[in-house]
């Protein structure tokens, strides 16, 4: 049961990985354990979310007022595809692998679909950020635990 309470909170917009890993580890799951279920929950709300994105946006498009605003984002967005297409996927793997607040899978998936990256190219970029945001985190929680432990 504990597996499926760190799986579904690390799917959920705010905490992510951020959140699902110390969860896992105050709730008793190995290190390992923790990090393995809230990365699979946070990487499972990646496809997903891009197909209602996708769809939504088509929806949205339909009324002259939000087709105007999207036009004019997605214009600024394409001025700068040569930048982007240089760094714009390793931008965007940075933007999630740094464990900081909004920048997780929710964020870099509507950044994505704002920036036309194809759908297969963004899962696995995102993927690999929250893996490398959740080895952060795990990093960060054992040393302050060890830490912790060291001076009691």
């Amino acid at each position: 049961m504990d597996y499926l309470k760190v799986f579904i909170f690390s799917a959920t917009p705010v905490f992510e990985v951020r959140g699902g890993l110390p969860l896992g580890i105050i709730l008793g799951l190995s290190a390992w354990e923790a990090y393995f279920v809230s990365v699979a929950g946070n990487i499972a709300v990646i496809i997903p979310l891009q197909v209602i994105l996708a769809r939504l946006e088509s929806f949205f498009l339909r009324f002259k007022i939000i087709e105007k605003l999207h036009t004019r984002m997605v214009f600024k967005a394409t001025q700068k595809k040569e930048s982007f297409r240089k760094y714009g996927k390793y931008a965007l793997l940075l933007f999630v692998a740094i464990p900081l607040p909004t920048t997780g899978a929710w964020t870099a998936c509507v950044a994505a679909r704002l920036f036309r990256i194809p759908m297969r190219d963004s899962f696995l970029i995102i993927s690999l950020g929250v893996l490398i945001s959740g080895l952060i985190i795990l990093s960060a929680k054992v040393l302050t635990l060890s830490g912790i432990s060291f001076f009691w």
